[in-house]
């Protein structure tokens, strides 16, 4: 389950694109569809830093190889394009086990 925090930094960068500076919003991660994140712009990276947490959290992983995490960020990202209409969660969870 390695992947699945690396994947994660590319998802942050494509869910904070739609908020105006200053507002405060409320994204329930697990409703972002893969379309939405491969058209969302460079200020979605909180949300990739917090799905990364929260699978290395799961995992009770307090490491960070940042050489991996690039791996699995391309990965969600081709997993992405190859089923757009599916969550960005169900596109990380499909990666496998490192």
């Amino acid at each position: 389950m390695k992947a699945i925090p690396t994947l994660s930094c590319g998802f942050a960068l494509v869910t904070g694109a739609a908020a105006p500076a200053g507002a405060q919003m409320i994204i329930d991660v697990s409703k972002v569809t893969c379309e939405q994140f491969l058209t969302a712009s460079p200020n979605a990276v909180e949300v990739g830093i917090w799905l990364s947490g929260y699978y290395n959290g799961l995992r009770k992983n307090t490491q960070l190889d940042l050489n991996q995490f690039k791996k699995n960020a391309d990965a969600v990202v081709a997993e992405c394009r190859a089923d757009p209409k599916k969550t960005v969660m169900q596109a990380v969870e499909k990666l496998p086990q490192q």
